[in-house]
């Protein structure tokens, strides 16, 4: 028998905001970025499939990785990355373009090389809340558009730096990542952006 629209699961559930709750705007300073092509196998995002609304753009499980590979910090300027979300698509296939613009103090060697890699590869980039919680820019089902650019300023008042502009479409809005991020740094909670276990000294990071 055929199922009917009103068969269909309702996970709806009131959206409240507390008077003298605080949702801190911005993002932290620190991102992070692997080739797509180093990840062995994704955790799941439920969308459709979940069962509680809190969990739709939630991941579930870990970023699985090819051997030896991490993700990689970049530092960013403060207060200047504006994360985005955006509806795209046509009826009956809505989606979001996610997107945001990483702020790079400075154009030395190693900014320069990065973007001159990624301007035709596909990445993965992490950004964190202030509050400390990972959201991704990146999707198993669609590419990771990199805009990067480099300013030198004129004048000692002007700006000297790299950027980063990132976007990649995906069912949800910046999707959650309360996994584990196994990084140059070591592990890295992404329900905090905490550190949980240094990297081994005399290794990248360590």
């Amino acid at each position: 028998m055929a199922k009917s629209c009103t068969d269909m699961a309702d996970i709806y559930k009131s959206v409240e905001h507390c008077q003298g709750q605080v949702s801190m705007p911005g993002a932290i300073e620190k991102a992070y970025f692997i080739k797509k092509a180093k990840i062995a196998k994704w955790p799941k995002l439920p969308f459709a499939e979940a069962t509680d609304i809190d969990k739709v753009a939630v991941y579930d499980g870990d970023f699985a990785l090819a051997a030896d590979a991490k993700f990689h910090r970049i530092d960013l300027m403060p207060n200047e990355m504006e994360p985005e979300s955006e509806q795209v698509g046509a009826y009956g296939s809505y989606h979001f373009n996610n997107k945001a613009t990483l702020p790079i103090p400075g154009t030395a060697e190693k900014a320069t090389g990065t973007i001159a890699m990624m301007n035709n590869d596909d990445v993965i980039i992490v950004i964190f809340q202030r509050d400390g919680k990972a959201r991704i820019i990146g999707d198993l089902g669609f590419h990771t558009n990199v805009k990067p650019a480099q300013k030198w300023g004129k004048s000692s008042n002007d700006a000297n730096q790299t950027s980063i502009e990132a976007s990649c479409e995906s069912l949800v809005p910046l999707p959650f990542y309360p996994g584990k991020l196994v990084t140059d740094d070591g592990e890295i909670s992404g329900a905090t952006g905490q550190l949980i276990s240094p990297a081994a000294a005399g290794v990248p990071g360590g």
